[in-house]
């Protein structure tokens, strides 16, 4: 493993590390907030997030992934000038988001159907002019090859959002007023450490004016802020139809089983905030060098390694695990879950990283309309000859599908190479095989035996876990190079690499 290839499974692991953590404090918030909150009130907190996170994607403008695009492209002494730059767009930005929400409070109320969401919406305001300057910093760590540091920012702000939104609440028994207050205090402490984190890469770096222009940022930027809304239409078509022509029950089934595992999108998104500055840095506009190749069939590979095995057995025990999460009356939900899964087994080849890295952002913007359009034709007609959900759901993944061949030939077009050449499909097969064959064994067993829903699934983890562990000696599968990796060469872990086969 070549030193590069190293240095980028550590930076991946690291922003993993963040993101994990991120993803187990956004589900202990809620769990604590919604036993001190009635419904309604707990509804209304959740509606500001909603109502925060969907305009989040228009005032943004694509503009977080500009700082992985352009830094590698330049000199370090240019990088303060960069960022400085990307930064004070955000300021303003934050402050129209902020007036925004303070000065349409009222509509946006009566358009969610709760007159309480004006005054929520009002104390919440403050926030978006605190939060936005704060983005990009995953984008900038992964640039300069720090993101162990970026890791300990996440957990320590993470920390704090729940401390400063829960202890309000916990001590003076407030409601979800006394919640968002605490909520943009968090905001507030977070945007002087964001500020700090931003400089701190090139605090010793002696810094000098750059080229780069306000016109050449947003011509990178929004392409990708068109992306975002036609992504929007794709994401939300499924829902819409389900709702309106297939009634309630069948939409509720829909939203719990319609979602991939947490850890898929962990996964791919900490390689993708690496890949992209290291690709953009990589891109000489003459096509893909040997060393882009290494780079992108040692990210595939990994990916699949992680991957695979969690998707593979998710699919196998997807009703009860369904069960688990909702109930038995959500077992239909597996079916949907069953098929969002599947298409996870493509959706580790990292094109997202590339098309950006070599400057293609109207090209996936135009893709995403495209592919919205097809959607929207496509489920209406379902809709209309078809008595079943599930085949919206299959509609859905078709057109996804059709999108990663598109972005697929287009890189392939751009490297002068064929598709062939940019994926292993041995080593690939080979990973999907080894995880089928170690899921039968406990999926024929629990099958035949009637065991309770909690039970059959963590005995049948444990057994598959056996099954691929013995696998992977027997048929090579190495998770070393994974460790080695993120560890290095020290030698306190080599009885733990040891171990792996």
């Amino acid at each position: 493993m070549s030193k590069e290839q190293t240095s980028n499974t550590k930076q991946a692991a690291w922003i993993a590390i963040g993101s994990f953590f991120s993803f187990i404090v956004g589900i202990v918030s809620p769990m604590i907030l919604s036993r001190y909150f009635g419904k309604g009130d707990y509804g209304t907190y959740k509606q500001v997030m909603y109502v925060y996170n969907t305009l989040l994607t228009i005032f943004t403008l694509g503009l977080p992934k500009a700082y992985a695009y352009f830094l590698p492209k330049y000199a370090e002494e240019y990088s303060r000038d960069i960022i400085s730059k990307v930064t004070k767009i955000f300021y303003i930005l934050g402050g129209v988001f902020s007036i925004f929400l303070l000065c349409c409070a009222t509509p946006i109320a009566r358009v969610m159907g709760n007159p309480d969401l004006k005054l929520a919406l009002i104390v919440f305001s403050p926030t978006p002019f605190l939060l936005l300057p704060t983005m990009g910093l995953d984008a900038i760590y992964a640039s300069f090859r720090k993101t162990k540091y970026l890791a300990f920012y996440t957990i320590a702000t993470r920390i704090l959002t729940i401390f400063c939104t829960v202890l309000p609440v916990l001590l003076f028994s407030g409601n979800y007023i006394y919640a968002i207050i605490g909520f943009d205090v968090a905001s507030l402490i977070t945007f002087f450490l964001a500020l700090y984190f931003k400089s701190w890469p090139i605090k010793n770096v002696v810094h000098k004016g750059s080229d780069l222009t306000y016109k050449d940022v947003f011509k990178f930027s929004f392409p990708l802020l068109y992306a975002s809304l036609w992504g929007m239409i794709i994401a939300s078509s499924n829902q819409f139809f389900i709702s309106r022509y297939y009634g309630n029950e069948t939409f509720a089934e829909f939203s719990n089983g319609f979602m991939e595992l947490p850890f898929v999108g962990m996964i791919l998104g900490s390689i993708s905030a690496v890949l992209l500055p290291a690709f953009s840095g990589m891109d000489k506009g003459d096509g893909m060098s040997k060393e882009t190749l290494s780079v992108w069939n040692s990210a595939l590979l990994k990916s699949a390694k992680l991957i695979f095995p969690m998707l593979i057995f998710s699919v196998f025990f997807a009703r009860p695990i369904m069960m688990c999460m909702y109930g038995d009356m959500y077992a239909q939900s597996s079916a949907y879950f069953v098929i969002k899964n599947l298409r996870g087994l493509l959706y580790i080849i990292p094109f997202y990283p590339i098309i950006l890295a070599i400057g293609k952002t109207s090209v996936y913007a135009n893709v995403h309309m495209i592919v919205a359009i097809v959607i929207v034709i496509a489920e209406y007609i379902v809709c209309k000859t078809c008595d079943s959900a599930i085949y919206i759901a299959i509609t859905s993944e078709i057109c996804g599908l059709i999108k990663i061949v598109i972005f697929m030939r287009i890189i392939a077009n751009y490297a002068q190479r064929k598709i062939s050449d940019l994926i292993p499909l041995k080593l690939i097969g080979g990973l999907a095989f080894v995880s089928v064959l170690a899921s039968l064994p406990p999926f024929f067993l629990f099958n035949s035996i009637e065991l309770g829903k909690w039970l059959t699934l963590f005995v049948s983890l444990g057994t598959f876990l056996i099954d691929y562990y013995i696998l992977c000696w027997v048929f090579k599968v190495s998770y070393r190079d994974i460790l080695v990796g993120f560890l290095g060469n020290n030698t306190r872990f080599s009885v733990f690499v040891k171990l792996l086969p």
